[in-house]
């Protein structure tokens, strides 16, 4: 059985974000059996409401339900939960764990993908230099979620600015960086023979 990490501090959720909690034990949340368990929530449009999805399907499951029955607490700043365990939750197949993509309005570009974060890098920039630029193009690091099936996954995006430290060998260069989620994250390496 894996270990489950909460993340410990206050986590601010907004419109659009879709985590995974370890829902309370409201009424409602007894009733429906899901009491105790993690489940991915949508935080919705409407203000202190969010949408359970179903963790086979990732379709909607049930009605959307106010937010305080889902461990959710507001104050002056906006709604947030001690228990959320992963942020940037979504459901695909076709994403390869520890890789970065490319992201266009919040979607994965199919097949954008690579072990080396420069190049993912590169063509983010490249799609903001066009005739027609795509200002919404990001790089997100993917991994396999931890709370729920391998068909989850969590994302984090990287900025486009993030500084890429080296340390070379006599036959490759290895990358990394520093995210406030992954510390000393490896980010490629590079053969002498394909530089």
């Amino acid at each position: 059985m894996p270990t489950h990490h909460k993340r410990p501090e206050k986590n601010y959720v907004k419109p659009g974000d879709t985590v995974v909690v370890k829902l309370g034990w409201s009424e409602c949340m007894m009733s429906l059996g899901l009491a105790g368990k993690f489940r991915p929530v949508r935080i919705l449009e409407n203000d202190g409401l969010g949408q359970l999805l179903s963790v086979e399907t990732g379709h909607e499951y049930s009605m959307p339900n106010p937010l305080g029955w889902m461990s959710f607490y507001k104050d002056s700043e906006g709604w947030y939960s001690h228990d959320v365990y992963e942020i940037g939750a979504s459901r695909t197949m076709t994403h390869t764990t520890g890789r970065f993509y490319v992201y266009v309005d919040g979607k994965q570009l199919y097949g954008v993908q690579s072990l080396r974060f420069k190049e993912m890098r590169d063509a983010a920039c490249e799609m903001h230099g066009r005739d027609k630029p795509t200002p919404s193009a990001e790089v997100r690091f993917v991994e396999n979620s931890r709370c729920l099936p391998t068909w989850w996954s969590r994302s984090v995006a990287v900025p486009l600015d993030t500084e890429i430290r080296e340390d070379t060998t006599r036959a490759y260069r290895d990358t990394w960086i520093d995210l406030p989620t992954h510390f000393n994250l490896f980010a490629g390496r590079y053969h002498f023979q394909e530089v």
